[in-house]
């Protein structure tokens, strides 16, 4: 799974030249808790910041954080009130406080890289963009990049693909299976009896949450009448739970 296939693309922007005070509006109205901060490759005037896909590139900029104003509010309030030189937080342009956003990923990005930069960098949005080439003048031969926000990824993001992944938005139920030792003959044995008993298979994950071997399989199960495969289970001596029944205990058909 890549990031291009669970990234938002309806995105909420502002521009350099936007005022915190119509930020901090965007912020409250939709709740989010970032904005990216573009300018369109267009003249100017010809785009305004707002919500909704587009249909012209957008330059990322960087980044606006909830956090970036609340700083601002907090200075501004440690400033002299008779000092006339002081210009109110509101008034105050985007470009002045958001940052660059340097960490960044592409639609190619796989989502578990992604979803590593995340939980090691205490990130909860990542800007997603693709780079163009700009070629330079005749003298010289160098070229450089520009990145061009095409989305942004997110905590909530990851989750409600992982969801999905697993079949939760789908009727059915959840099957547990046991792999003595990392052992996957269990599992195998499970989906047979599953496909013999034409019991529709929606996901299968088998991943570690400590060591290097998996010691279960959850299966997402396409019923809401598990009772003949269970029956086949204990039959066949698979251990397994299921909805805090245990597979030691008899099973009422």
């Amino acid at each position: 799974m890549i990031v291009g296939e669970v990234m938002s693309t309806k995105l909420v922007t502002v521009t350099p030249d936007d005022r915190l005070s119509h930020a901090a509006n965007l912020l409250r109205q939709y709740q989010f808790h970032h904005l990216p901060v573009v300018r369109t490759l267009e003249s100017e005037g010809t785009h305004k910041a707002g919500y909704g896909a587009r249909n012209v590139p957008l330059l990322l900029e960087g980044m606006l954080t909830s956090n970036d104003i609340d700083l601002v509010v907090a200075l501004g309030k440690q400033s002299a009130s008779g000092d006339l030189l002081h210009q109110p937080w509101q008034e105050r342009r985007v470009v002045e406080v958001m940052h660059r956003a340097s960490v960044r990923v592409t639609p190619s990005t796989s989502v578990a890289a992604a979803a590593q930069i995340l939980v090691e960098r205490g990130l909860n949005y990542l800007p997603v963009v693709e780079y163009e080439q700009l070629e330079q003048g005749a003298q010289n031969t160098e070229s450089t990049t520009r990145a061009i926000l095409v989305g942004l990824l997110t905590r909530s993001d990851l989750l409600i693909a992982l969801a999905r992944s697993m079949g939760a938005f789908e009727p059915g139920m959840e099957l547990t299976v046991t792999l003595p030792e990392g052992d996957l003959t269990p599992l195998a044995q499970t989906l047979l009896l599953a496909a013999d008993l034409h019991i529709q298979v929606r996901s299968v994950t088998a991943a570690p949450l400590e060591g290097s071997v998996p010691h279960v399989a959850t299966i997402r199960l396409g019923t809401i009448n598990p009772a003949p495969l269970l029956v086949r289970l204990q039959e066949a001596n698979i251990l397994y739970s299921f909805a805090g029944m245990q597979s030691e205990g008899d099973i009422d058909v």
